[in-house]
């Protein structure tokens, strides 16, 4: 589970989308604790995808049920998702996809995948995409011969994570604790984080990192080097844990609207962050930003934090402020609602 799973479950939670729309949400196999966030109002269809050679049947069921169902918009996320829906949603029902992350910087989805949405779904007139950035959508057309219409619209953190006031980091503190969050994959790049904490083992600076994914490679690195490191593994709620850390670090490669760096900002932590163009599109001047090249570098600015000769508190009032302006699901849910009625048939 990501962020893309997120924001869907919590648009489908009470008080989001359910008091203005009638929802089907249909999923591939399994089971996920996202359910149990959803309005009871929410009709859930799971399709029993069995893998391989069930991707047919799979497809067929799909096209029974919306067939059936006749809605007004079919709304996908992810790549996958979108493609499959795209084949056999048909033509009288509009279909809006949402798209997570930057195309052209899409490295953990499959070359041939994206080459046939490429030529399936995003060359067709009749596709719709909302961006979750204005550099996700300069990206995708500058990147792509696409000939549907773009949206744009900010993802959204759960009312829960608001904390109403920023993290102050006192004078009087000899520590410095920084959290992580996402899931353990290459995107995430947290072995960088692995290599800032080698060199400085000797301060009082510790690490978090809470994600799902194979955690003995990095206990390894962390036992030999014995880093001030712990893996965290999946939190079910980082809502009230986010607000017992300092900073907020996120050293990722490649992201789009990442959740998780909005739900620590919107907890009121400052945050520092890859120098990468699409976070700097959307988080501007109100985050201190990582050199990927240089982990000494990131380690001396920690050190720098922790002597109090940089005030990270600013951040934190800059951070709490911009989610609060832009990542509310309120708005979120205003501009969704836009979308659907001019997609939607008479």
């Amino acid at each position: 589970m990501g962020g893309a799973e997120t924001l869907l479950a919590n648009s489908l939670a009470p008080g989001g989308l359910c008091g203005f729309t009638d929802n089907v949400l249909v999923y591939l196999r399994g089971d996920s604790r996202l359910l149990g966030v959803l309005d009871p109002a929410v009709k859930t269809v799971c399709l029993d995808y069995r893998g391989g050679t069930d991707l047919p049947g799979a497809l067929l069921r799909l096209r029974s049920l919306i067939l059936e169902e006749n809605p007004d918009v079919v709304h996908s996320h992810l790549t996958h998702a979108g493609l499959y829906t795209h084949l056999v949603c048909p033509k009288s029902i509009p279909h809006v996809h949402t798209l997570h992350i930057a195309y052209s910087m899409d490295t953990a989805t499959s070359r041939v995948l994206l080459s046939l949405e490429r030529l399936l779904h995003f060359g067709s007139r009749r596709c719709n995409v909302i961006c979750l950035s204005e550099f996700l959508k300069d990206d995708l057309l500058q990147h792509v011969s696409f000939r549907g219409a773009a949206y744009v619209l900010n993802n959204f953190v759960a009312d829960r994570f608001f904390s109403g006031c920023a993290r102050e980091y006192g004078l009087d503190r000899r520590d410095l604790r920084l959290v992580a969050a996402g899931r353990l994959m290459a995107q995430k790049n947290f072995e960088y984080l692995l290599d800032v904490f080698a060199r400085c083992v000797d301060r009082e600076i510790y690490l978090d990192i809470y994600g799902t994914g194979d955690t003995r490679r990095f206990e390894d690195a962390v036992s030999r080097g014995n880093l001030r490191v712990r893996m965290m593994g999946e939190c079910a709620d980082l809502a009230p844990v986010l607000r017992g850390y300092d900073l907020f670090v996120m050293p990722s490669k490649f992201e789009g609207f990442p959740l998780s760096l909005f739900e620590a900002m919107a907890s009121g932590l400052p945050a520092m962050v890859s120098d990468i163009a699409p976070l700097r599109s959307i988080v501007a001047d109100n985050a201190q930003y990582l050199d990927l090249g240089d982990p000494g570098r990131t380690a001396e600015t920690l050190v720098s934090i922790l002597e109090k000769k940089i005030d990270i508190n600013c951040f934190a009032r800059k951070a709490t402020a911009l989610a609060g302006r832009i990542a509310r699901r309120e708005r979120y849910i205003e501009g969704l609602l836009s979308i659907y009625q001019r997609l939607g048939r008479s």
